[in-house]
């Protein structure tokens, strides 16, 4: 039997007012799309991004494309391969606001060549995994004061972009080898992708576990095969091979592809039925990460594993 399609779409994300929003990567794509959808309902939203012309550029057609000038969106200098800029953006970003109802880290890039950051980490790893976890730890004082004042178990929520393609990578996590070091062969790149993907989501669940009693509901998401600049880092044929793919073969637009992201940060219905899941789209929750979300233990050893990667290049934990 299958299950129920869910019919969420963009004309069910309720009134935003008052809500304070971060979306990483908010200039582009599905990021683009999530950004816009949640400051036409009323909320502020930061894009987090490393340009702030990029940034610029995007406000500026949001309000051209909706002709209105009141949208209230914001830039948020963050560099995710960089793990000191994203706790400074978290700093910058608690002297800005006294509350963040939602992040999304939606920012990350797919099947980049074996390179490491300034941190000494794959750069997979890192903009997909390390990065974001830095980002949602340094942010979950102001996550958890936001929950407490509003008094509500549901609004305060983070929201983690992941991939179906975290399931062409390793089954676990590779504890001793987070770079993937000796992956060799066609898949490697995607290999590393998978595993950084995999992380996100487990991260989601480990959240979720432990501060939804407090009322921080977290989630993770497939948002679906959408046309982005995210398969242009792969330079293999492999690579070649799906581009032309994406090129030609069905794929979504970012409005269809940013919906899950909107269903897990605003609906009701989430927070009561699926917080914690993994989620594909639209709106609609998928097993296959159930394995992962079940693994309490690995969950916390990715969690301070995750801390202690933080504290080895000099970050407040």
């Amino acid at each position: 039997m299958h299950a129920k399609q869910s019919t969420f779409s963009e004309n069910d994300i309720p009134n935003l007012q008052g809500y304070v929003i971060i979306v990483t990567g908010g200039n582009s794509g599905i990021g683009y799309e999530t950004t816009l959808q949640l400051a036409l309902r009323g909320a502020r939203v930061y894009i987090a991004n490393r340009s702030r012309e990029r940034a610029d550029e995007a406000i500026a057609q949001m309000r051209q494309s909706t002709n209105s000038s009141t949208i209230d969106v914001h830039h948020l200098k963050m560099d995710l391969l960089d793990l000191k800029s994203v706790q400074t953006a978290a700093q910058e970003f608690i002297k800005l606001e006294d509350r963040l109802d939602v992040l999304i880290n939606n920012a990350g890039i797919m099947a980049a060549p074996y390179k490491l950051t300034i941190d000494g980490y794959e750069t997979q790893w890192q903009t997909n995994y390390l990065s974001p976890h830095a980002f949602t730890v340094s942010l979950l004082p102001l996550l958890l004061s936001t929950a407490a004042r509003c008094g509500s178990k549901s609004r305060v929520r983070v929201v983690n972009v992941s991939s179906d393609l975290a399931f062409i990578g390793p089954d676990s996590i590779q504890w001793d080898d987070v770079n993937m070091t000796g992956t060799k062969g066609m898949l490697e790149l995607l290999k590393r992708y998978g595993h950084s993907k995999q992380a996100i989501i487990r991260d989601a669940s480990f959240v979720n576990s432990c501060y939804s009693a407090q009322g921080v509901t977290a989630y993770s998401l497939h948002p679906g095969i959408v046309r982005s600049n995210l398969q242009h880092h792969d330079p293999s044929m492999f690579g070649t091979v799906m581009r032309v793919a994406m090129k030609i073969g069905p794929s979504d637009t970012p409005l269809r592809g940013a919906l899950t992201s909107l269903y897990c940060a605003t609906s009701p219905e989430a927070a009561t039925l699926g917080a914690g899941k993994f989620f594909g789209p639209v709106a609609k929750q998928n097993p296959r990460a159930d394995a992962w979300l079940r693994d309490s233990e690995g969950n916390k050893r990715l969690w301070e594993l995750g801390e202690s990667e933080m504290k080895s290049t000099g970050l407040a934990v």
